[in-house]
């Protein structure tokens, strides 16, 4: 019996979204648990419009790590404490076909600890034109193109995979804290899952989210050391520089992204000290 935990902070127009396309692979017994944490919006009764099966939990304290206990505390008190088990963003749209394909090369895994994630499609169609620029360079990151979770707002994981750690601490890199759990032979994209990623709309909204990423980062650094196996951020920008040499139309895409990726570092202390580390910061723009 598989299970889905969405933590949703302010997500009233897109949790249908997110909830339909989730619900469209017909998947036999989901359970589904959205927990609307801190809303001052209506994404607690649009969720519960959707319907069976999606149960939904409100809390007053906000925190996408706090909503993410809360929703995995929901399962267990219900007795469906079951896997494979996938968090999800509630802004991601899962394409037709991924939910199976994740939760099939969960299941190929057998007992051994193994955790997937969809392939990001990043929709900045909507975006300001030096948004467009750095996304279009962004694809080439090696981050989104192997292992999980990979910026896909999507990981799966088994029940020996998820008992390589308790509960989730109070970080703003998720993520990164999971990820750092498992060796890269025991993380996977894959490739026939896509979801699709809305970008921030505007350039100033794309450097706060590239700030508060660089915050994350510094920040699980200081309670979970690197694995000795993980590489992290080494060589993304030669990656990426390689990558553009033999696209010399995509030369501006490179500055714009080099540029932002070079004045992160010093506005992710100015995040630090506007927000500290605790706030679950999301970007507005691109729900709009």
């Amino acid at each position: 019996m598989p299970s889905v935990v969405i933590p949703a902070y302010n997500e009233g127009n897109g949790i249908e979204r997110c909830l339909r396309a989730l619900l469209a692979d017909g998947v036999a017994d989901l359970v589904v648990v959205v927990v609307a944490n801190a809303c001052t919006d209506e994404t607690a009764a649009r969720a519960r419009a959707v319907g069976a099966p999606i149960t939904v939990v409100e809390t007053e304290q906000g925190g996408k790590t706090n909503a993410l206990n809360l929703g995995e505390r929901a399962l267990r008190d219900r007795g469906l404490d079951c896997y494979p088990r996938l968090f999800l963003d509630a802004d991601i749209e899962l394409e037709p076909g991924a939910l199976r394909a994740l939760f099939d090369a969960s299941a190929k895994a057998g007992e051994a600890p193994h955790i997937v994630a969809a392939r990001p499609r990043f929709e900045a169609s909507r975006s300001t034109l030096p948004v467009r620029l750095f996304y279009s360079c962004e694809q080439f990151n090696p981050y989104h193109r192997i292992g999980a979770p990979n910026g896909s707002g999507t990981y799966v994981v088994n029940r020996a995979a998820r008992a390589r750690w308790g509960e989730f601490p109070a970080l703003l890199a998720d993520d990164s804290f999971v990820e750092r759990q498992f060796a890269p032979s025991e993380r996977a994209t894959i490739e026939r899952a896509t979801a699709v990623v809305r970008v921030p709309r505007t350039f100033a909204a794309l450097r706060r989210i590239s700030a508060r990423t660089r915050l994350g980062s510094y920040e699980l650094d200081l309670v979970a050391p690197r694995r000795a196996d993980d590489r992290g951020s080494a060589g993304t920008f030669a990656v990426v520089a390689r990558a553009m040499l033999t696209r010399p139309w995509r030369w501006p895409a490179f500055l714009v992204w080099a540029t932002v990726k070079s004045i992160e570092r010093l506005e992710s202390r100015a995040v630090a000290r506007k927000q500290g580390s605790e706030r679950w910061q999301h970007d507005a723009s691109s729900r709009s």
